[in-house]
C-alpha cells in the first residue's frame, strides 16, 4: 500500500509464505496460477464440515449477524428519503435486509451465485452476482457502501477501492470491517491467528495500510475502532476447531447453550468508516 520495496517473509502457513511490508504492515500471500479465489464460494462454502473451510452453518448465524449489522448501520445514522446503500459481499442478505428495515434503498452484490439466489429469496429482489472489482452501477449512485469482512478476500484492493469511490457520491461513506494483522492477538497467535485462513483470505491489513489504501482513492478515514460482534457459542467452538485445531466437524453444534449469542471483541478486527472526498 505504501509502494515501498521493504518486503520480508512474515511466516509460513499451510505450505505458503505470507509476506509483509516493513513500512505499512500489509501482509499477503501470492496465489499460484492454478488458484481461483472466486471458485471457493460455492454452496459448500456456507455449509462445510471440512477443516479450515468456510462455515459449518452460515444460515444458523442469522440472528446474531443481524444484531451485529443492525448496530453498525445505526452508527451510520438514518437515511434521508430515497438514499441508497450498496451492500458488497451480501452473502445471504442479512445486512441488506436490516438496511431496508432502517429505511435505505438497497442494492446488493455477492460473488457466490448460490448465496445470491438465497439472498434474493429473503429480500424479494434480484442480487447482483459479482464482486467489488466491477460494480454495474452508475457513478455517484450511493450514499453508503458496506463491506463487512470482505476486503481481505479481494485479489485487487486498489481496483476495489477505485470502484467504490466511483459509485459513491461526494461525501458518501464507505463502512468496512477486516482483520487487523497488527493487533496484539494476531501478533501473539502467529500462524495460528484465526484470520490466517487460506486460500480465502488474500490480504491481511494493518491499520496503517488501510489508511494508505483509502487515502490513495480519495477517502478520508472518519472512524477506526475495534468493536464487539455477536456470535453463537457453538460458532465460536467451530472457529476454534477449524482454524486452530484444524479439525473437521462431525455434526452441527447442538449441545446446550450452543445457540446462546455472545458479544466478542478480541480487538483484532477493525471497523472503519471513511468519507468519499472530492468531486466526480
Amino acid at each position: 500500500m505504501c509502494a515501498a520495496d521493504a518486503v520480508r517473509p512474515k511466516l509460513r502457513k499451510d505450505g505458503v509464505d505470507i509476506l509483509q511490508c516493513r513500512r505499512c504492515g500489509l501482509a499477503w500471500w501470492e496465489p499460484g496460477p492454478g488458484v481461483d479465489p472466486a471458485a471457493l464460494y460455492d454452496a459448500g462454502y456456507f455449509a462445510s464440515r471440512e477443516a479450515g473451510v468456510g462455515y459449518d452453518d452460515y444460515a444458523g448465524l442469522e440472528a446474531p449477524l443481524r444484531r451485529t449489522v443492525s448496530a453498525r448501520l445505526s452508527r451510520l445514522g438514518a437515511p434521508a428519503a430515497g438514499e441508497r446503500l450498496l451492500d458488497v459481499g451480501a452473502a445471504y442478505g442479512f445486512t441488506s435486509s436490516e438496511a431496508m428495515r432502517a429505511g435505505w434503498r438497497v442494492a446488493a452484490v455477492e460473488i457466490s451465485r448460490e448465496a445470491a439466489a438465497r439472498a434474493a429469496g429473503i429480500l424479494g429482489r434480484r442480487i447482483v452476482a459479482g464482486s467489488a472489482l466491477a460494480l454495474p452501477f452508475e457513478s455517484g449512485a450511493f450514499s453508503v457502501a458496506t463491506l463487512w469482512d470482505v476486503l481481505e478476500h479481494l485479489p485487487d484492493p486498489h481496483r476495489a477501492a477505485s470502484e467504490l469511490r466511483r459509485v459513491l457520491r461526494p461525501g458518501g461513506r464507505l463502512a468496512l470491517t477486516t482483520g487487523d494483522v497488527g493487533s496484539a492477538v494476531a501478533r501473539l497467535s502467529g500462524r495460528r491467528w484465526h484470520l490466517y485462513t487460506l486460500p480465502e483470505h488474500l490480504f491481511f491489513y494493518s491499520r496503517e495500510s488501510l489508511r494508505r489504501l483509502l487515502a490513495a482513492h480519495g477517502f478520508r478515514v472518519e472512524r477506526m475502532a475495534a468493536e464487539a460482534s455477536w456470535y453463537p457459542a457453538g460458532y465460536l467452538v467451530e472457529r476454534l476447531r477449524k482454524t486452530l485445531l484444524r479439525r473437521a466437524a462431525t455434526r452441527p453444534a447442538r449441545w446446550p447453550g450452543a445457540r446462546v449469542p455472545l458479544p466478542v471483541n478480541l480487538f483484532d478486527v477493525v471497523s472503519v468508516t471513511a468519507v468519499r472526498e472530492g468531486g466526480a
